[in-house]
């Protein structure tokens, strides 16, 4: 096994076999997290919770997850379509030429008025209708009193995505692995090994850290 498979798994054992301990901190259970990859996932499992966001198992391009927050009602309730890997606008980015994995899973697509049109990457999806119920299913359960948003450095994202992410009202963190200007309270920098450039989901902290107490951060949406 390779250290990186080494360290996932120790990271899974940790997350899920601790989590009902975990629970037992949290002042309520029925937050949703809104995330740009699978890092809301990872922390519903951290407290054997259910999932109560549809961005569950999938990732965006940063600028299309900018304009999903900025309209965050109006894209939740629009009708999910899907299209082929070779109509994806951002399919010439390296992110996605570099995945053996690109093609073999569900791209959905959400538009609302004025033209804006974003993507839906459903990594961990086997089928369109899988991702479908789950991400329609999912849209019912967010608790809009309740809401953390979460963002990263990954997939192209620019300043001018992180400036306007920080502007926005929510409750939020953005982690990254370097510095940007304008970076506040809510930014997080992640150490990652050196053969990565952006933050990945897996090591996006959760529970509580030397970084932040993600329990604490939760809580906080219920004072």
């Amino acid at each position: 096994m390779t250290y990186e498979g080494l360290r996932l798994r120790l990271s899974g054992y940790w997350r899920r076999g601790f989590a009902n301990l975990r629970q037992k901190r949290l002042l309520g259970k029925d937050f949703t997290i809104i995330s740009n990859n699978c890092w809301g996932g990872m922390i519903y499992e951290s407290y054997n919770l259910p999932k109560n966001s549809p961005t569950i198992g999938l990732f965006f391009f940063a600028d299309d997850y900018i304009c999903f927050l900025q309209n965050l009602r109006d894209f939740t309730s629009a009708p999910l379509e899907f299209i082929s890997p070779e109509k994806s606008k951002w399919k010439e980015r390296p992110e996605l030429t570099g995945d053996k994995r690109f093609g073999n899973y569900p791209i959905g697509q959400l538009s609302i008025g004025g033209g804006r049109t974003i993507e839906l990457f459903f990594l961990h999806y086997h089928s369109e209708a899988e991702a479908k119920e789950k991400w329609e299913r999912r849209c019912k359960r967010i608790n809009w009193k309740r809401l953390l948003v979460k963002f990263n450095d990954q997939n192209g994202a620019t300043q001018d995505n992180v400036d306007a992410f920080l502007r926005m009202s929510y409750e939020k963190l953005f982690f990254t692995c370097k510095e940007w200007n304008g970076m506040t309270s809510e930014c997080f920098i992640i150490s990652q090994p050196s053969c990565y450039s952006v933050v990945t989901a897996s090591h996006e902290p959760f529970g509580k850290s030397h970084y932040l107490d993600i329990t604490h951060k939760i809580n906080s949406l219920y004072q």
